[in-house]
C-alpha cells in the first residue's frame, strides 16, 4: 500500500502579534515560529500507522520553500520512507493553483500511490479545498472529514467521515483515492529532536515547481491585508448589587436577550 500525504509547514500564529506591513501588502512573519499544519500531522500519523499494518510506503510530499524541508524530517521522523519537496519561490494561494500543481507533479514525476492524504484544511489560509479539488482533476474519488479507517483492502477503503450533531457516515470508497483527514483520528506520536536528525541522513528529492505549471492560473490573489475592525469594548457595572442587576435586566431587554 502506497500513501502519499501532503504536508504543509505553516507560521505558529495562534499566541503571536501579527503585524501587517508594506500598506497591506503583506503580514510580517520574520521572528514568527512555524511548524507543521496540524491537520497534517494527523495524515501523517495515520498513513504510517496503516503501513504498518498492511504493508507498503508513505511519501511525504510538500510545496513550499527550502525550510519546507523541515516538514519533510518530521514526517520521515515519524514514519515516511522519504520526502519530496516541490520548492516555490513563491506562495501558492488559490487552491485550484496548487491543486493543478500538484496534479502535475504526481503525472510527471509517475509518483505510485494508492491513496492520497491531505489535511481537511491548513491553518494559514484555511481554503479547505485542496483534496477535493485534487481528486475532481485527478477524477478519483474523495472522502472528506476523515474522523476514523475502519479497514484498508487492496482495492477499497472503508472509512468514517465526521458530520454535523455527532453523528458519521460510514462510507466505502474505492482505490486509489483522495482523502482529507481530520484532526482527533489519531494521537500523532512524539517526535524526538534525536529522530528528526536521523531523518535528516534520509534523502530527500527537491523538485522545482516551475517545471510543472502547465495550466497553472491563479484565479484568486491576496488583494491586501487588513485588521478586523475593532469591537466596543465591555460595559462596567458599578454601585450597590440591586441597582447594577436592574441595570443588566435593562440591557439584556434592550439586546433582546432578556423577555
Amino acid at each position: 500500500m502506497n500513501i502519499i500525504v501532503f504536508t504543509k509547514r505553516v507560521p505558529a500564529t495562534q499566541e503571536e502579534e501579527l503585524r501587517i506591513i508594506g500598506e497591506g501588502s503583506a503580514v510580517d512573519l520574520s521572528k514568527v515560529p512555524f511548524k507543521v499544519n496540524d491537520w497534517d500531522n494527523y495524515s501523517v500519523e495515520e498513513a504510517v500507522r496503516i503501513v504498518e499494518k498492511s504493508g507498503g510506503a508513505v511519501t511525504a510530499v510538500s510545496v513550499g520553500d527550502a525550510e519546507s524541508d523541515e516538514v519533510l524530517r518530521r514526517a520521515i521522523a515519524m514514519g515516511a520512507k522519504d520526502g519530496f519537496l516541490v520548492e516555490s519561490g513563491d506562495i501558492v494561494h488559490d487552491p485550484n493553483a496548487r491543486a493543478t500543481l500538484i496534479q502535475n507533479f504526481l503525472k510527471k514525476e509517475n509518483v505510485p500511490f494508492d491513496a492520497i492524504f491531505t489535511g481537511v484544511q491548513s491553518e494559514d489560509d484555511q481554503f479547505a479545498s485542496l483534496g477535493g479539488i485534487l481528486a475532481a482533476k485527478m477524477r478519483l474519488p474523495f472522502v472528506s472529514m476523515v474522523i476514523g479507517i475502519d479497514s484498508f483492502e487492496k482495492d477499497h477503503a472503508v472509512v468514517r467521515r465526521e458530520l454535523e450533531g455527532g453523528l458519521q457516515e460510514r462510507v466505502k470508497v474505492m482505490l486509489p483515492c483522495v482523502m482529507s483527514i481530520q484532526t482527533g483520528i489519531n494521537e500523532p506520536r512524539y517526535v524526538s529532536i534525536m529522530g528528526i536528525r536521523k531523518a535528516s541522513k534520509v534523502e530527500r528529492k527537491i523538485f522545482k515547481s516551475a517545471d510543472y505549471q502547465e495550466n497553472v492560473t491563479a484565479k484568486i490573489e491576496v488583494a491586501r491585508w487588513i485588521y478586523p475592525p475593532k469591537k466596543a469594548g465591555a460595559t462596567i457595572l458599578s454601585g450597590e448589587l440591586e441597582s447594577a442587576c436592574k441595570e443588566l435586566i435593562g440591557i439584556l431587554k434592550e439586546k433582546g436577550v432578556y423577555q
